[in-house]
């Protein structure tokens, strides 16, 4: 495959992993500013343990899907990395997984960004 072409399939990705990570983000923070203005805005210290270390894990979901912009590699480790951690501490706390797929939805960017900064990086040598 010529090099012109492999880096426009390398640039297809980054931008589809970056619409994909875009829109996740701001769904993700639609919900958040919804609950928010449901229930109003509290410490984490009033929810129980699990709870509390899901937030983390999905925060650092969401600070990778707005970090994409900029750095795909350190992006698509936080978003694969808090995903695989919310399905774990999930997993731990109650012997089962969350229902439906709409968080392994927010995965596939992080996915997406991985494999693009591993092409590039190894595109470069």
């Amino acid at each position: 495959m010529k090099t012109e072409t492999k880096l426009n399939i390398l640039e297809v990705m980054r931008w589809v992993a970056r619409v994909m990570a875009t829109l996740s983000a701001l769904l993700i923070l639609f919900i958040f500013v919804g609950s928010a203005i449901e229930d109003g805005i509290g410490g984490l210290s009033h929810l129980p343990l699990r709870d509390r270390l899901m937030v983390v894990a999905f925060g650092a979901v969401w600070l990778g899907l707005v970090l994409g912009w900029k750095w795909e590699m350190l992006s698509g480790l936080l978003i694969v990395i808090g995903t695989f951690a919310f399905y774990l501490i999930f997993y731990l706390f109650s012997g089962g997984y969350p229902h439906g797929t709409i968080f392994w939805f927010f995965a596939i960017p992080g996915v997406i960004y991985l494999l693009y900064a591993w092409q590039i990086k190894k595109f470069a040598k």
